[in-house]
């Protein structure tokens, strides 16, 4: 082992030794979250990078404390499901040029003005390829919607909003509740479906709920697919809204004008006249990447399964900001793994009291579109039909204890009123989301259950702090979002109130009792689109 990780290690593991009083309760301290946190975070781990040696590290560590709990392997006789995936070094000197048919041109620069990955190694870079503009880039049979039309998009690079037209318009998909096809993930498949070689993405912070900052970073490193996926688009890209604004007035539109229309029924894709060249180098390579889960076996014998989730991996190293490139991912997602790692402790200590297995998940690549738990559904040693529930872990509440929860997709099957019994019996309330137009059902793992029928929810503690005045838990998540959120700055803070982990892992663990000792499954409610 290397020497510098060592005490660090010691410090860890310290922190997982109860005191006798605890060890009797088999509590969760706010000490044993604190040692996890640290670790996940530290700059050894250089942000948990996909298939890096600091990536390898939090596998190995979450493998070890998976053993250390008595927790058998969950893939036969091992800990770890691999992944074979497609690694893509960005390009900080790509450029994109945009010609007019009257002969002028536009270039703009990575970072500033785009960022951009070419997914498929044999596909040329686009030149001199047309770009079309599709609205919001969606189909979907169920709100009589389709931004494609009957037009031929081969060969052809769509230009498309983030979001979706409901936003402002209520009675459109679920009004400002944003549903998956706001997602850029869809967008991109979409386009794919229907032959484009390529899209770009008119970001707006109000649409897509972050600011350029963000999708600057998140697009400053590495990029990673699944080779084998469907859908597959060659190139990736986002534009900001400015480059847009310009790029729609070199076409002859106004934009905003252009938006108001996309947001009626009766859209049609409109060519741009114009052309765009990408002057890029991208580097490819193989790589492997890991999920880690274990397993406490249930007496029941019959199969079943409740699973537990919190993403491993982060953003690694990237571009530097103050002076720093590791993205720590303290809170996204070293305090969710925390969490899951006290109950994996805790469940693991009375193994043989649960009806059904509890599988504990630490999906890899989630930050990558969720690659990690989608290839565990689709190659899960647990047969999806057999698995009745998953609790989903993603930046867990670190100020302090709440008054309420929030159940992040629980209005879509019976998980919400589990989540509102174990809620009610401590005093608490469920609060509904409080930013329904970021769609964060749509954002973490948990979707990648509920798209193979299985009921899913991502829990949290809520915003209304115990001994504080309203509005002061939202405004923490908002600093944290606005400073911190895919930033060097996400690190572990020691005036941190960890109580509100601890709170949560409480929480779930209640809520994984009441779901074993159900006698009938989970149901889906009638108007939920993940029916089995």
């Amino acid at each position: 082992m290397n020497r510098s990780l060592l005490p660090l290690l010691l410090i860890a593991l310290a922190g997982l030794i109860p005191s006798a009083e605890a060890a009797s309760e088999l509590s969760i301290s706010e000490q044993e979250i604190a040692a996890h946190i640290r670790f996940l975070s530290h700059d050894l781990l250089e942000g948990r990078g996909i298939a890096t040696r600091g990536g390898a590290l939090a596998v190995t560590y979450l493998e070890t404390m998976f053993r250390l709990f008595g927790l058998e392997p969950a893939f036969g006789d091992g800990y770890q499901q691999e992944i074979a995936l497609r690694r893509v070094s960005s390009d900080p000197a790509a450029a994109m040029e945009f010609t007019s048919p009257d002969g002028a041109s536009m270039t703009s620069a990575c970072g500033d003005d785009f960022v951009a990955v070419m997914s498929l190694p044999d596909q040329p870079l686009p030149s001199d390829v047309e770009l079309v503009y599709v609205g919001y880039g969606i189909v979907s049979e169920r709100w009589q919607w389709d931004d494609y039309k009957d037009a031929d998009l081969r060969g052809k690079v769509i230009v498309a909003h983030v979001n979706e037209p409901g936003a402002d318009q209520g009675e459109l998909f679920e009004g400002p509740s944003l549903t998956y096809f706001g997602r850029w993930t869809y967008k991109y498949q979409e386009a794919a479906r229907h032959g484009a070689v390529g899209a770009l993405l008119i970001h707006t912070t109000e649409e897509a709920g972050y600011d350029w900052t963000v999708v600057r970073n998140s697009g400053s490193g590495d990029f990673f697919f699944d080779p084998e996926a469907p859908d597959l688009l060659g190139l990736q890209a986002w534009i900001t809204s400015d480059v847009a604004a310009k790029l729609f007035q070199q076409a002859g539109h106004d934009l905003g004008r252009l938006r108001s229309a996309a947001g009626q029924r009766s859209f049609r894709p409109i060519p741009l006249g114009i052309k765009l060249r990408l002057r890029a180098q991208y580097e490819y390579q193989n790589v492997v990447a890991h999920n880690v889960a274990g397993v406490v076996r249930g007496r029941g014998g019959d199969g079943r399964a409740i699973v537990l989730t919190a993403h491993l991996d982060h953003l690694g190293r990237g571009r530097a900001m103050d002076g720093d490139d590791i993205y720590n991912g303290a809170l996204d997602n070293g305090s969710a793994l925390s969490a899951l790692l006290a109950l994996a402790r805790v469940v693991g200590a009375q193994a043989g009291t649960f009806e059904s297995d509890v599988l504990f998940l630490a999906p890899d690549a989630e930050e990558e579109g969720l690659l990690g738990s989608d290839y565990f559904v689709r190659n899960s040693p647990v047969p999806p039909e057999r698995i009745v529930a998953n609790l989903n872990f993603e930046l867990t509440n670190v100020w302090g204890r709440t008054r309420d929860l929030i159940a992040i997709g629980g209005r879509h099957s019976d998980l919400g009123e589990v989540i509102a019994q174990v809620a009610a019996r401590h005093g608490m309330t469920v609060s509904p989301e409080s930013a329904p137009e970021q769609g964060y059902f749509f954002r973490s793992d948990q979707l990648s259950f509920a798209r193979a029928g299985i009921p899913a929810v991502w829990i949290d503690c809520g915003e209304k702090l115990v001994g504080e005045p309203e509005g002061a838990g939202t405004r923490l998540r908002q600093q944290y979002r606005a400073t911190a959120y895919h930033r060097p700055s996400d690190e572990f803070d020691p005036a941190w109130e960890l109580a509100g982990t601890v709170q949560l892992a409480e929480i779930v663990f209640e809520v994984l009792r009441e779901i074993d000792g159900r006698n009938e499954p989970l149901g889906w409610k009638p108007d939920s689109s993940f029916q089995r």
